[in-house]
């Protein structure tokens, strides 16, 4: 993993010119991309994490007891057989959801409130990245070039001025350890009072949804980061996280 990340410090210094560049991550939670961050960079890149939003703006928000909202709490909905103006102690008022929310007829006002702050900060967050003058990362999963696409909007306008640069991270073969790495995130989030619970489902869904970076996405380079024998060591061997 050092020499690694020693590669990479090589790359950024010498690799792709003088260009800023923008970096889009490309792969599942707990695959270790945060961390790749951390370790990666000499001078602090511009991040856009919408997890990172949504920890801050959840922490805005708490029960009748005064417990800070965690992540989890954001993703709350109605039981099905809610009906709509019923009142939750913790959520608010059950209340119809927006179009797109095809998957509930319901969700909770205050649980739909948090979430449109996320997105407003989300794109002031994006919004702010050409300004900052730093190369620029999107720290989240873009696993289809749907979403890798809206990740290069944060340079829209600006695109002959930065290198673009995907990062895959490679999951295959390890998906079983990545749900694990996962599990015991949450454990150790749990532990400090917080939580990101994602169901072993959820991964499943990504996993499959994953497409390859194609040509045509417009990327001047397409690097490779292999983390699976790291991640196979937390999961197996030590309360570490990633």
């Amino acid at each position: 993993m050092k020499l690694l990340m020693e590669n990479w410090r090589h790359f950024l210094k010498e690799g792709l010119g003088t260009k800023n560049k923008i970096f889009v991550l490309v792969g599942p939670p707990s695959v270790g991309k945060s961390h790749w961050v951390k370790e990666t960079f000499e001078e602090e890149p511009y991040v856009i994490s919408r997890d990172d939003i949504a920890k801050g703006v959840a922490k805005t928000y708490s029960t009748p007891d005064g417990t800070p909202w965690t992540y989890d709490d954001l993703f709350v909905s109605p039981p099905k057989e809610a009906s709509e103006g019923e009142v939750d102690e913790n959520y608010g008022t059950v209340a119809p959801s927006p179009e797109w929310m095809t998957w509930q007829p319901f969700s909770y006002d205050k649980v739909m409130e948090a979430n449109n702050k996320i997105q407003e900060l989300f794109l002031q967050r994006v919004s702010e990245a050409v300004p900052s003058g730093k190369d620029i990362v999107v720290d989240m999963t873009n696993m289809n070039a749907n979403s890798r696409k809206g990740a290069l909007q944060a340079i829209e306008g600006s695109e002959k001025d930065y290198e673009k640069i995907a990062v895959v991270f490679n999951f295959e073969g390890a998906e079983e350890i990545i749900k694990k790495v996962a599990a015991k995130r949450a454990e150790a989030a749990k532990r400090k009072g917080e939580s990101k619970t994602i169901p072993p489902e959820a991964f499943d869904r990504m996993f499959k949804a994953f497409q390859q970076v194609d040509p045509s996405e417009g990327f001047d380079e397409v690097v490779s980061v292999d983390s699976r024998e790291e991640l196979e060591r937390i999961a197996n061997e030590s309360e570490e996280v990633v």
